[in-house]
């Protein structure tokens, strides 16, 4: 049904046109010549050319510091989970050795690199905590 009123409006708007001749169509169209001629659209024209040139190269001259910035953080959450994979592969093969949960050892008198926030220290947003890799949790 749609495809209908479509093909009926082409039509329609078809005929309406070529009823009407050029005269609306070239009246439009000196028009439009006339706006793009005129020195003020011109200037404003050039200055947003400017403008985004100028953005561009900025953008350009940063880029390969935002590049480093991002490989830094990226290796950076990719060490911490490494270790943090490691840790939990040592804590569950003491699971098997000593006949103790993992957990039990991690408790209050456990040396951690990171502040937990359940011990009354802040906890290292950098790292993530957890089961999470930075504010985001592994396993939703």
């Amino acid at each position: 049904m749609k495809k209908v009123i479509f093909l009926l409006g082409l039509v329609l708007g078809f005929f309406a046109g070529s009823r009407m001749g050029r005269g609306p169509y070239e009246s439009l169209e000196s028009t439009a010549r006339q706006i793009a001629d005129d020195p003020t659209v011109q200037q404003k024209a050039s200055d947003a050319k400017e403008s985004a040139e100028a953005l561009a190269q900025r953008a350009k001259d940063r880029a390969p510091d935002v590049a480093d910035s991002v490989k830094g953080a990226a290796a950076g959450a990719a060490t911490a989970v490494k270790d943090r994979a490691t840790h939990r592969a040592d804590d569950a093969s003491g699971d098997d050795e000593g006949g103790e949960s993992a957990k039990a050892g991690s408790g209050a008198g456990s040396t951690s690199a990171t502040p937990d926030s359940s011990a009354g220290g802040t906890p290292d947003t950098t790292s993530g905590g957890d089961g999470e890799v930075g504010d985001k949790p592994l396993s939703a």
